[in-house]
């Protein structure tokens, strides 16, 4: 087998890298999305182990190649690899936001505010600031160029969320019991109220009957 130059071995070291941020994001997908998997960065996955065969297949003296069709490859891989995490990218950053609002449907407003106060200081702008940073991180994507620098940024948010997500799941239980609560004393109230109003009719009732008769 011919051994990897110096340069290709940093190479690869770029790919081991990115690839370890795909690979988590694959799993926070099927994750937030009940174990379904989005195809295309997995296609572009299948693209990049086709393009390292090919370098494997030289390197192990299989097929010709200079050093260039290494090189080439390699980057190929990167770019197939760097396509695929942004991929991921915009899906998982739609289900992070469905998810909490499928979370929170139901929970009312003085709930958030009165148990959960982080979720309109933190979470909810936090969120907006996601969202606004999108074209931004989309701008700076160069799949002709691909820079994992941007990946990183992308991915801390992504993060962020994700711990934000987690922050709801330990609340939902105070935040339905908030709620409930609120709905049982209102009840009480309505019924209390329902009672008042029953025993003012009576008493109008009862002097209507009575008051002739003094």
């Amino acid at each position: 087998m011919n051994s990897f130059s110096e340069d290709e071995l940093r190479r690869i070291k770029e790919i081991t890298e990115l690839y370890y941020y795909t690979k988590d994001l694959i799993l926070y997908s099927e994750e937030l999305n009940n174990l379904d998997t989005f195809m295309p960065p997995i296609n572009e996955i299948k693209d990049a182990f086709d393009h390292f065969m090919r370098v494997t297949s030289v390197k192990f003296g299989m097929n010709d190649g200079d050093e260039q069709y290494i090189r080439t490859n390699l980057d190929k891989i990167f770019s197939h690899i760097y396509r695929a995490t942004f991929e991921l990218f915009d899906y998982i950053r739609v289900f992070q936001k469905d998810s909490i609002d499928k979370k929170l449907n139901g929970i009312s407003n003085d709930a958030l505010v009165g148990v959960f106060p982080d979720y309109y200081r933190q979470i909810k702008p936090a969120m907006e600031d996601l969202i606004n940073k999108i074209p931004s991180y989309k701008k700076a994507k160069d799949i002709g160029d691909p820079d994992i620098e941007i990946v990183k940024k992308y991915y801390q948010s992504i993060q962020e969320m994700r711990e934000s997500i987690g922050k709801i799941d330990l609340m939902l239980p105070a935040l339905i019991e908030y709620d409930e609560k609120k709905k049982s004393e209102k009840r009480k109230d309505r019924i209390i109220e329902i009672i008042i109003l029953i025993t003012v009719a009576l008493i109008g009732v009862a002097a209507g009957y009575f008051l002739p008769k003094l």
